[in-house]
């Protein structure tokens, strides 16, 4: 059930809002109207989408993004009991007063249940609960960023893949850990599973191209830093797809052909 909820004058000058998107922004007070007294909801993305953008073709693309955002800024924290997806938001009665709590009935947020996969509503075994710890956890962790030297991390970002893109039978072999530990160096956890979700909304790895091909490796996604930057950017802003396939070749075509110092020319 909707409630009536506040939002604080100093809301806007919050640093953690600062670090996400105007999108990501209006999701985290959406949400606080569909929440419960205890500040917790069902956290499947296309219920989200349906209840809180009715009007928005593009959210249910989106909304990942926008989640993972406020995921990486400890703004909410997606976890999984009883086999549903829920959502808790952090620190909440900092951003609401609640005279006369009514008693939740979803189970809280506990840290065994906390998940990254994408939170898109489907079977129990779509979903991947933080990692309880591997053999590997030691190893190769002294070139991780200070953030990601956490257990678990690499399987988590594979996961992350492994769930957003269908992929349920691929394995994390040696080849994919390295490659997951070599971008940790440069970016968070929450980076990468950014960047992993951007490419969603990207026509051309999704198989709008000349091929019909997916392209939706993690060994492309994740190659170098290049790669990394263009799935958080998609995450942020999708590409448009009203265009023509032609239309659209012609702009990739001059983008190609504009050299840099141009394309970053002010006027």
């Amino acid at each position: 059930m909707a409630r009536i909820r506040t939002i604080k004058p100093e809301f806007p000058q919050s640093e953690s809002m600062g670090r996400v998107s105007r999108e990501a922004r209006l999701l985290f007070i959406l949400l606080w109207t569909i929440c419960d007294d205890a500040g917790r909801s069902r956290g499947t993305s296309r219920m989200l989408a349906s209840l809180l953008y009715p009007y928005d073709d593009d959210a249910p693309k989106r909304i990942d993004g926008w989640l993972a955002e406020l995921v990486r800024e400890k703004c909410v924290v997606l976890y999984v009991a009883e086999d549903a997806t829920y959502l808790q938001v952090c620190n909440w009665l900092n951003h609401q007063k609640i005279d006369k709590p009514s008693a939740s009935k979803i189970p809280p947020f506990d840290e065994a249940s906390r998940i990254v996969a994408n939170p898109r509503e489907g079977s129990s075994g779509d979903l991947r609960i933080k990692d309880q710890g591997s053999k590997d956890q030691g190893r190769d962790q002294d070139h991780l960023c200070p953030a990601e030297r956490d257990d678990g991390v690499v399987e988590r970002v594979f996961d992350h893949w492994r769930v957003t893109h269908r992929h349920p039978r691929s394995s994390l072999d040696d080849k994919r850990r390295r490659l997951i530990r070599d971008r940790l160096k440069n970016y968070t956890e929450a980076d990468l599973c950014l960047c992993i979700t951007g490419y969603l909304n990207s026509p051309h790895h999704m198989g709008q191209n000349d091929r019909s091909t997916v392209y939706d490796d993690l060994e492309i996604f994740l190659r170098d830093s290049k790669h990394v930057d263009a799935g958080i950017k998609f995450a942020a802003e999708p590409p448009r797809t009203d265009l023509s396939k032609i239309t659209r070749r012609n702009v990739a075509a001059v983008a190609d052909w504009i050299p840099p110092e141009a394309r970053n020319a002010t006027g």
